[in-house]
């Protein structure tokens, strides 16, 4: 995976209007958000708005410095495993947001409450640092087919002397 020049944000429950307002900040850093609310390409200063396509945002992903996103799973579990710079933002009055926006925080992911400008030092600092969370994704298929060959043959054992 390469490291490009911009970071991916997928923040839909953010109108476009406010996300344009608060990352424009940023004057210096590129950003590509995916958008539920436009069906069409454009761009504004340094943000780059996109329609959500799978394909586009996977690529956008893969190629990003980090993703901005919220603290749902799929996203931030990409980003993770691609080993990309994260920072999420949950969504207010979700449960499970909340939950996985505290267990990434102890894995050491930035987190920040909303789009407010008292949080934009946090995400300054968060751009200008190379800092990522490296997770360990060990490929463990072999042990669990040899495990579950091994508890079939038991079982096929079990039968045959019982019949």
């Amino acid at each position: 995976m390469s490291k490009g020049e911009h970071y991916t944000v997928y923040l839909p429950s953010y109108s476009d209007e406010k996300l344009l307002n608060f990352l424009s900040q940023m004057k210096s850093t590129k950003w590509e958000v995916f958008s539920k609310h436009n069906n069409y390409e454009y761009f504004s200063k340094n943000i780059h708005i996109k329609p959500i396509t799978n394909e586009a945002f996977i690529n956008s992903m893969a190629t990003s410095k980090g993703v901005l996103c919220g603290a749902g799973f799929e996203a931030p579990a990409e980003s993770l495993f691609m080993q990309k710079k994260l920072l999420v933002i949950p969504m207010k009055g979700q449960y499970e947001q909340q939950c996985n926006a505290a267990a990434l925080s102890e894995m050491g992911v930035p987190m920040i409450k909303s789009l407010k400008k008292k949080h934009l030092d946090k995400l300054k600092k968060w751009v200008d640092s190379d800092s990522t969370v490296l997770v360990d994704y060990p490929d463990i298929t072999d042990k669990i087919v040899s495990q579950l060959l091994e508890e079939a043959s038991v079982i096929c054992n079990e039968r045959s002397v019982s019949n």
